[in-house]
């Protein structure tokens, strides 16, 4: 599923089933909104990672950072119509384009090689245009999907966000853009699956599927409640589509 419409500016191994304690970086501050696509309606929040302190992780890659959602609602499927992705700029940079990538998974298992299976749909993307970014600077960003996403269910959803730069040589996967992390207060909706709502994904292990090893599982040194930055809007309370057959 692809946005493309132009944006404006508004230590050691860890075993399976236990994250890896890294350190963070300095705190970052909100720089400003980047929406893509109209919106389709009012549809609410069902989903809300955000927080008020704002990181990174220190470690690299850190190129593709995901983590596992409880959505709040009756159930038992969600259509998702938006989400707010969080774009953490590490320096100033300035891009002829940014990419946004995200992809849903209906099933997460802890100790899967890899954890997520059952992929919700296509990946989700939407090119920013031009931008320049701040150092140390999160950014909002909006993706209106044209149709809705189906999740099959409300518990354990995977996910997992990418963020490619161009600076004249074309899209690559860059250092410098990774997704926000967020600790120091309670979630206000839904709450996150993974670790017990302390930790996140990257890509230590270097892969580039939007999927990770469970030995990708990282926290933050002195930070219990460490999640990844994301917000879901869409409709929670979707009934099992029933199918009539015709008995002889």
């Amino acid at each position: 599923m692809k946005l493309l419409a132009a944006a404006m500016l508004t230590v050691t191994a860890a075993s399976a089933g236990a994250a890896q304690s890294e350190p963070s970086a300095a705190p970052m501050a909100f720089g400003g909104r980047i929406v893509i696509g109209a919106p389709r309606g009012a549809d609410p929040v069902v989903y809300d990672a955000t927080g008020t302190s704002l990181t990174i992780t220190s470690g690299t890659p850190r190129t593709y950072i995901g983590g596992v959602a409880n959505i709040a609602g009756a159930g038992p499927q969600v259509d998702v119509s938006s989400v707010d992705l969080s774009l953490a700029s590490a320096a100033a940079v300035t891009y002829t384009n940014i990419r946004a990538r995200i992809q849903f998974w209906d099933v997460y298992t802890a100790a899967g090689t890899p954890v997520y299976s059952s992929p919700a749909g296509v990946t989700i993307e939407g090119d920013l245009g031009p931008q320049s970014l701040n150092a140390n600077s999160v950014y909002t960003i909006t993706l209106n999907l044209p149709t809705p996403l189906r999740l099959n269910s409300l518990a354990a959803k995977g996910f997992a966000v990418n963020f490619q730069g161009d600076t004249g040589a074309g899209l690559v996967d860059d250092t410098n853009l990774t997704t926000a992390l967020t600790y120091g207060s309670a979630q206000p909706v839904g709450t996150s699956a993974l670790g017990g709502g302390n930790g996140f994904f990257r890509n230590a292990s270097g892969r580039t599927d939007f999927n990770f090893l469970s030995t990708d599982a990282r926290t933050f040194t002195g930070i219990t409640d460490a999640r990844t930055m994301l917000v879901i809007r869409g409709n929670a309370t979707v009934p099992v589509s029933l199918q009539t057959f015709d008995v002889e």
